[in-house]
């Protein structure tokens, strides 16, 4: 009986506590607004992936871009970033994840292939497929 009340006792505790403790919350910080109409292109390195990859991301001010890689984004570490004026390019993308006022451009060099970010977007925002 006693081996019961464990057991429903972390039930609700991981009921109660999945918001805060299992979710991800670097997604909803301040430094993932949009703060411009530029856009920053960059290798990521994502511990989960393997090698970098290549990814650009939207509406952003020159001032983000140079400070991205000092802050990062989770556990992935932001590696050359570089600004430039308007959108992403779009020419070789695979597709992108948008996450609330901007978006993440992947790219054909992406080690991780379309299914792979594709499933990494489930995490933190809706995937558009290249237009």
């Amino acid at each position: 009986m006693a081996f019961m009340k464990y057991i429903l006792s972390g039930i609700v505790i991981i009921f109660f506590t999945n918001g805060t403790v299992l979710g991800s919350h670097h997604h909803d910080s301040e430094s993932n607004k949009p703060s411009g109409d530029g856009h920053c292109a960059y290798m990521a390195d994502n511990p989960f992936a393997g090698i970098p990859y290549k990814a650009c991301r939207t509406n952003v001010s020159e001032n983000f871009c140079k400070a991205f890689a000092e802050v990062g984004d989770g556990v992935v570490t932001i590696l050359d970033p570089n600004y430039g004026e308007g959108d992403c390019p779009r020419e070789s993308s695979i597709g992108s994840c948008e996450r609330g006022g901007w978006e993440e451009v992947y790219y054909e060099d992406n080690n991780q292939g379309p299914m792979g970010v594709k499933f990494g977007c489930n995490f933190a925002g809706d995937w558009i497929k290249p237009r």
